[in-house]
């Protein structure tokens, strides 16, 4: 006896039509959280000297946007010249996470 197909795109619709709001924003948020780290964790492998690995050691521990946040300054002055992509891509996560107009936002580099 076969089984019957199931489409993946149906069945997916299927899953978020019984997830609550509130538990897609959670999965949301952390999505956003682990490209946001995954970002900082590239940039800070560009960084040579003694900084680079620390750097790298405190992204990989952080477990919260803030503490990646607080750690943006230190990323940014570390970056090399030619790393304008990195930057550009870090700018991006952090202005993600603090809006124009939001109370809290970074510096502009």
């Amino acid at each position: 006896m076969t089984s019957p197909q199931v489409d993946p795109a149906v069945s997916y619709l299927t899953f978020l039509s019984t997830v609550s709001d509130e538990r897609l924003a959670r999965v949301a948020a952390r999505r956003a959280f682990v490209e946001m780290k995954v970002s900082f964790m590239r940039s800070a492998a560009l960084i040579r000297g003694s900084a680079g690995p620390l750097l790298q050691r405190q992204v990989r521990l952080a477990t919260e946007v803030d503490q990646l946040c607080r750690l943006s300054d230190s990323l940014f002055g570390a970056l090399p010249a030619d790393a304008e992509g990195h930057r550009a891509e870090l700018q991006y996560h952090l202005d993600s996470v603090f809006p124009a107009g939001a109370d809290q936002e970074p510096s502009p580099r």
